[in-house]
């Protein structure tokens, strides 16, 4: 039986997997590209009214597979880890003007210490003085994202903690609080924004102020105040046109001239620097290019400043390498405003590190495999492009006959939902049987791509047999409210799928498959009544695959992947390039050798 549906790298380890030969998802990269193809833009339905249409729960008398938890696994603590120094001497003028601070600096020696989350919401910490990691206690809720804003409250001495959930709740904590304690405060409407950044303090007043992103593409500054009860001020719009960066850092002040800086990667991989200034009108200067070919890294994170010192970039490979860049002190183009990079630890793929750019993927990067004789395993991602071997869910057989699907997470703990469909009943077997709603008999395709009417809940998708789509929208426990039409004409898609934000843009996103082999991406718009934008041909040819499924985020860059299994049984991985149209994936990428044949489903 799975213990664990979605753990930390030490203790997967730990799990006993249950492995067969012919049927392995091999780690391996074949980096050979698949081709491309052609893209136009139409849609082949019109959005009804968003209508509701409530259902009754009623539970049979028998639970169809009782003891089917999947329980997280206590986390274990990061890989071995020097935080970076300052390798090199500044010139008297640059350590002159590098006046900025670390944003987190817990043991008050001067250099930036470190936080990650572990999939269970298990918090460690790094502190720079003691050299060790130190687990600060397994939060309720598993959050979206944690940020380190630098000190938010007058009457604190100490630096803050931020936490958003996917609802869109901002809370502020005293870093000895976090994450078992009590926060401070609480603002709500934060998932308005896809991405929201720690850029220390800008204006000078000694409080740390915030960015935010929009999915269009406007920036927002929020200044700090200091006060406990309302530690941010109006927001004021900075920018325009951001959307066009899949990663978001605040850099600390890698120029040495006395500024924080925002540093942001293009989907070329070209990096840019905006130094910030919040006491002039314009907080953000003219963006100046600092590095090309960052494509390299499936994140970038800002580790911030030492006292009196430079900013610097830390840069995460997709095998977990993990490399440092520090500012040197000038801004002098792509070649000059950093360091070579240099090598600092490994093993870095599953962690969530707070201070990393890209928009966060939520509730998804693993596959269940059904076998038609009853048979049910679990594959895991870690971020580095593949899968785990298989791990068996159950007993033998003990799945046969069953309507399985999966969603992206439907709770705040960030877990994979294994659902049901049993006598007309869906259940969500993940917590230990629970009858959610009846009349799910009548739908051909369920699955859950997220959050699609922009309440901070992940809601489901489900077609019925005559090809009306239905959104069933969430709760946030596991249990729905009514469905809404979405429209009809979708039956004439051989697969439709979707696990999270393809394009990266932080609104789910779905793809369908026609009879002729074209494949069309659906954008998501944040809005119940009409979810979608018109379809977009990604290109033909995606009739070679005999199932597609969506993993969610396999490479750790942040955005939803596919995968698709051959008539021999390969296993490709597609990853989402942050474009759309024939560029919408990159080539593709077998990770699984053989086998892939043998299953009767992939969800």
């Amino acid at each position: 039986m799975l213990a664990s549906t979605r753990t930390p790298s030490g203790a997967r380890r730990r799990l006993t997997a249950a492995c067969t030969a012919g049927v392995l998802a091999a780690c391996a990269l074949a980096l050979s590209p698949a081709g491309t193809a052609r893209a136009d833009s139409a849609p082949p339905h019109t959005a009804s009214p968003y209508a509701a249409s409530p259902y009754s729960a009623a539970r049979p008398s028998a639970a169809p597979h009782p003891g089917v938890l999947h329980a997280k696994a206590p986390a274990a603590p990061g890989p071995a880890f020097v935080l970076p120094r300052r390798a090199r001497t500044l010139s008297t003028a640059a350590a002159a003007d590098a006046l900025t601070t670390p944003r987190y600096d817990v043991d008050g020696d001067g250099f930036a210490d470190f936080l990650t989350q572990e999939v269970d919401g298990t918090v460690h910490q790094l502190a720079s003085a003691a050299g060790s990691w130190k687990s600060l206690g397994q939060s309720p809720t598993t959050y979206r994202d944690i940020l380190t804003p630098g000190n938010l409250d007058s009457a604190s001495a100490g630096p803050e903690i931020l936490s958003l959930t996917t609802t869109g709740l901002l809370s502020m904590w005293a870093h000895t609080a976090f994450p078992t304690g009590t926060a401070t405060w609480t603002g709500k409407g934060w998932n308005a924004y896809n991405k929201v950044v720690a850029v220390g303090d800008i204006d000078g007043d000694g409080f740390g102020d915030l960015l935010a992103r929009t999915p269009s593409g406007d920036l927002y500054l929020y200044k700090g105040t200091g006060s406990a009860t309302a530690p941010f001020a109006a927001r004021v719009k900075v920018g325009s046109s951001f959307g066009g960066y899949d990663q978001l850092i605040g850099a600390g002040d890698i120029g040495a001239t006395g500024h924080e800086t925002l540093v942001a990667r293009d989907l070329a991989g070209d990096l840019w620097m905006y130094t910030l200034d919040g006491t002039a009108a314009d907080p953000l200067s003219a963006r100046v290019e600092i590095g090309t070919g960052w494509n390299l890294y499936n994140q970038l994170v800002g580790i911030g400043d030492e006292s009196g010192a430079v900013g610097g970039i830390l840069g995460r490979a997709q095998n977990g390498d993990l490399f440092y860049y520090e500012g040197t002190g000038t801004v002098s183009g792509p070649s000059g405003t950093l360091t070579a990079r240099r090598a600092i630890s490994t093993g870095w793929n599953s962690l969530l590190v707070v201070g990393q750019g890209s928009v966060p993927l939520w509730g998804k990067n693993d596959l269940y495999a059904q076998t038609s004789g009853g048979d049910l395993f679990y594959y895991y991602g870690s971020f580095t492009g593949g899968v785990s071997a298989r791990l068996r869910v159950g007993d033998p057989g003990q799945w046969k006959g069953s309507r399985l699907l999966t969603s992206v997470s439907l709770s705040q703990k960030d877990e994979e939902p294994l659902l049901e469909i049993y006598n007309n009943v869906l259940y969500n077997d993940t917590p230990g049987f629970t009858a959610t709603s009846s009349g799910w008999g009548q739908y051909t395709t369920v699955f859950g791509p997220g959050d699609l009417n922009g309440d901070g809940r992940s809601d489901l998708l489900a077609r019925d047999a005559s090809g009306v789509l239905w959104i069933m929208t969430g709760k946030g426990d596991g249990t729905f409210y009514g469905r809404g039409k979405v429209g009809a004409g979708w039956g004439g898609y051989t697969a439709l799928t979707g696990a999270g934000d393809i394009n990266g843009d932080g609104l789910p996103d779905i793809v369908a498959r026609s009879g002729d082999g074209h494949l069309y991406l659906y954008l998501g718009t944040g809005s119940g009544p009409t979810p979608f934008q018109p379809r977009i041909d990604i290109g033909a040819g995606w009739n070679i695959y005999a199932r597609l499924a969506s993993p969610g985020d396999l490479d750790g860059d942040g955005r939803a992947d596919l995968v698709g299994v051959t008539a021999g049984g390969q296993l490709y991985r597609y990853s989402g390039s942050g474009h759309t149209g024939t560029a919408t994936f990159r080539p593709r990428v077998q990770i699984g050798t053989a086998g892939w044949n043998g299953y009767s489903a992939l969800f």
